[in-house]
């Protein structure tokens, strides 16, 4: 049997300490959850926007529109993040006009998505996400505390979406809930973004309704007095050509 110095086994352990600390394996991106934010130069994502607006002395008034996102660029930020410009065009046809609306930038770490938008950052999704997860929103800006909850999506929302990529939303979705109301009577304000895995966000949904409260008479009755609800559905997705 041969016998090593006590010389040789020290270097054999240095020798095998650092293949070990070669082999690292960095996070697994589908464990933490960061593929439901993707974020790469030239991706872009279409959706189909519906806003109503409602008032007590008019009509409702209803916008239909396309929004298209499309993530234009990317350079280095503090701390070692690279932040990315996402560029926001509208269209009221399928003409292929698009009108620019709005610049807002994104960061992902394996901590945290961080969209700033309007130049408010706002704490998106956390990681790694797991369901009952709740977080401030607000916590890089000076508004108040607004929690975020990551729920599983439930079947009723799912229902809700109209988009010829139905088809991918059978599995490997998840949903922040930004807003609840508890009072459905006199007011009803529901807010959520639903994500798909590898694609991002896919629906996003606003109520804040307010119901007749001025009269005994009305109240429980449902009469809208005044709101707006707000849908944007993914409809198509894709990478530009540089």
């Amino acid at each position: 049997m041969r016998v090593f110095s006590p010389i040789v086994l020290i270097i054999i352990a240095f020798v095998s300490l650092s293949a070990c600390e070669s082999e690292t394996i960095p996070p697994q991106q589908s464990r933490l959850g960061i593929d439901y934010f993707p974020l790469e130069v030239g991706r872009y994502s279409i959706y189909k926007v519906e806003d109503i607006a409602y008032t007590l002395v008019a009509e409702p008034d209803t916008q239909q529109y396309l929004l298209k996102e499309v993530v234009a660029d990317s350079f280095p930020g503090q701390g070692g993040e690279t932040i990315y410009r996402l560029e926001r065009f509208t269209s009221t046809t399928d003409s292929g006009f698009w009108e620019l609306d709005s610049v807002w930038t994104a960061r992902k770490s394996t901590q945290r998505i961080v969209v700033v938008e309007n130049n408010v950052p706002r704490i998106k999704i956390v990681f790694p996400a797991s369901f009952g997860q709740r977080w401030d929103a607000n916590a890089l800006n000076s508004r108040e505390e607004t929690a975020y909850e990551l729920r599983n999506t439930s079947q009723t929302l799912l229902d809700e979406v109209d988009s010829p990529l139905d088809s991918l939303m059978l599995e490997n979705m998840l949903t922040v809930v930004q807003a609840q109301s508890q009072d459905t009577i006199i007011n009803r304000i529901e807010a959520s973004e639903t994500y798909a895995e590898n694609l991002g966000l896919f629906y996003k949904k606003s109520l804040r309704l307010h119901y007749c409260a001025s009269e005994p008479e009305c109240i429980g009755l449902g009469i809208l007095e005044s709101g707006r609800i707000y849908r944007q559905t993914l409809i198509a997705y894709g990478h530009e050509n540089n």
